[in-house]
């Protein structure tokens, strides 16, 4: 997933309202807090101000808010676009000016689309990996061989030589079983495989 680096904000104006969108990161639930609350008094006269957000390593935590808006026409397509652009640890609101002509449900859904897709499009972002430590315990017969098939899967740490041969290897989580079954074939099912740990890497 993808965290963007630092906040943006797009304006833009559809049938004389106004959409201000500030995208913004934000790692914790009371960072979601303190962000609302302070953009609800830079903005204390707005008709709207409508959300979504997204937390959590694998975006396990997910809300939208239409502000008063038509069900779904604000807060649902703001979380949608962070969703499709496979973000986490962010904020988008857009405030709304009402200008006094009505934009229907399909109009205010464009526009909080829009609004939350041009900001998406001018962040900046660092990818967030989902990895993990692999030790392989392998029979010494079987050790070249493992090794030139975890070239294709990540990166070997370190080996330790003993009655067999321990790799400590890292890799994807989404690449692990894969590359466990491939080495299971590689060794007719004789290598011992195992996830010591799991961690973020960002790049």
């Amino acid at each position: 997933m993808k965290i963007i680096r630092k906040a943006v904000t797009h304006k833009a104006e559809i049938k004389k309202s106004v959409f201000i969108t500030h995208l913004i990161p934000a790692a914790f639930f009371k960072d979601i807090e303190h962000l609302l609350t302070g953009l609800k008094k830079q903005y204390p006269d707005a008709s709207h101000h409508c959300y979504g957000y997204i937390l959590g390593h694998r975006g396990e935590i997910q809300k939208y808010e239409d502000d008063g808006e038509p069900s779904k026409t604000a807060g649902l397509p703001i979380l949608e676009v962070l969703k499709k652009n496979d973000l986490t640890n962010v904020l988008c609101v857009v405030i709304r000016y009402y200008g006094g002509v009505k934009l229907g449900a399909g109009g205010l859904v464009r526009a909080y689309t829009g609004g939350a897709s041009e900001a998406v499009k001018m962040a900046e972002y660092t990818v967030q990996m989902s990895m993990c430590t692999v030790v392989i315990n392998t029979i010494f017969p079987h050790y070249d061989g493992v090794v030139r098939l975890l070239k294709h899967y990540g990166e070997i740490t370190d080996t330790i030589y003993k009655e067999d041969v321990m790799i400590y290897f890292q890799c994807t989580e989404n690449s692990f079983d894969e590359m466990k079954k491939q080495v299971q074939n590689l060794t007719s099912g004789n290598a011992h495989i195992e996830i010591v740990k799991t961690f973020i890497d960002y790049r």
